[in-house]
C-alpha cells in the first residue's frame, strides 16, 4: 500500500505558503506534485486554506465612468426592448447637427 502524500508537516508548510499568496501550481512545484493535488488537499482542509477572495486586500476605489462621446452625426435611440443604441442621424427626423 502506498503511503499518504500529505503528511501533517507538509500540510502545515503548504498552509504557510498559501497564506503568503503562492498559487496552487507554485506550491505543487515545491512539493513535486500536481496543482490538482494541492487544490484537493485545500478543499479537504478548507478551515486551514481560506478561499482566495477572503484573504485578498480590497480593490482600490473605482473611478467614475467617463462621459459618453457625442458625435454630431449620430443620435442615441431607445429600442422596443429598452436598449440604448447609437444610430446615424436622420436629418428628416432629427434635424441637422449643430455646427
Amino acid at each position: 500500500m502506498r503511503g499518504l502524500f500529505w503528511t501533517e508537516d507538509k500540510i502545515v508548510r503548504a498552509q504557510t505558503l498559501w497564506q503568503e499568496g503562492l498559487s496552487a501550481r507554485e506550491i505543487a512545484n515545491l512539493f513535486g506534485s500536481k496543482k490538482n493535488t494541492v487544490i484537493n488537499m485545500a478543499r479537504r482542509n478548507r478551515d486551514r486554506f481560506p478561499a482566495r477572495q477572503d484573504i485578498r486586500p480590497p480593490l482600490a476605489e473605482t473611478r467614475p465612468a467617463p462621459a459618453p462621446i457625442r458625435h454630431p452625426d449620430r443620435v442615441t435611440r431607445v429600442t422596443l426592448s429598452g436598449a440604448h443604441v447609437t444610430m446615424p442621424r436622420v436629418p428628416s427626423i432629427d434635424g441637422y447637427p449643430e455646427p
